[in-house]
């Protein structure tokens, strides 16, 4: 089923995510979400996160403009994107146009073409302080995340310039196999919508609660199409594309 879109701006996943949330823009790149606005005391500030945990970070870590911008718009933890249909868009010399309009996920088919397919270990999976050369792709997995109430990521240029890189902390087996189902869903999308604009591989590199590797991918669109589509399970995905 496809749903029309009347408008020029639309959210990528369900509005309802948004919720009476303040979302914390860090300097790194990475978000944070907390119930209210945080507090200032000293070099701190204090705030508590969206599960109920009371914390504070460095005033000096957080990015107060782009903070306070993200909630002026008040969509909570979603993102008002300005997606447009690709057909209506005027050719045009400025820099890359937006991507065309991203739907809810529907069937389709998309397999793995040879062992381009798979994914290779590389040593260099790692955050790099180089940001992913599409803003707006970077933002479309972001918000993936965030539909599956995943905060505490970072993202970034990957061990190639085409390659998209993120960093996820999970805590135990059910966040690690949601993280998996949200890149794939993003990437699958991402496939059926804009495919010139698709990431060649996405980086994911997971951390548990203690900072260690819970498991490190190289995923290419006809890896996360078997995921998303549901011809594997999460668990066995998990199993048979991680590259620890």
């Amino acid at each position: 089923m496809k749903r029309a879109v009347l408008f020029g701006a639309i959210f990528l996943f369900a509005a309802q995510q948004a919720m009476a949330v303040y979302v914390i823009i860090l300097r790194n790149g990475a978000r944070v979400v907390a119930k209210d606005k945080y507090q200032v005391k000293g070099p701190n500030a204090l705030f508590v996160t969206k599960i109920g945990t009371y914390t504070s970070i460095p005033l000096s870590q957080v990015d107060v403009t782009a903070t306070e911008k993200a909630n002026s718009q008040g969509l909570g933890d979603a993102q008002l994107l300005a997606w447009v249909d690709a057909k209506k868009v005027e050719p045009t010399p400025t820099p890359t146009p937006p991507i065309t309009e991203l739907g809810h996920l529907q069937e389709g088919i998309a397999t793995k073409v040879g062992e381009a397919a798979l994914p290779t270990p590389t040593p260099g999976i790692t955050f790099r302080e180089t940001r992913y050369h599409d803003p707006q792709v970077d933002e479309a997995f972001q918000q993936g995340l965030e539909s599956y109430h995943l905060y505490l990521y970072r993202t970034s240029q990957g061990t190639k310039p085409n390659y998209l890189f993120i960093e996820i902390s999970v805590n135990g087996q059910p966040e690690t196999l949601k993280a998996l189902m949200a890149v794939a869903e993003t990437y699958e999308l991402l496939a059926k919508k804009a495919p010139d604009r698709l990431p060649e591989r996405v980086e994911l590199q997971m951390l548990n609660e203690a900072g260690k590797e819970a498991g490190v991918f190289r995923l290419s669109a006809a890896d996360a199409a078997e995921l998303a589509t549901g011809k594997v399970t999460p668990e066995n995905f998990y199993v048979q594309h991680v590259i620890f």
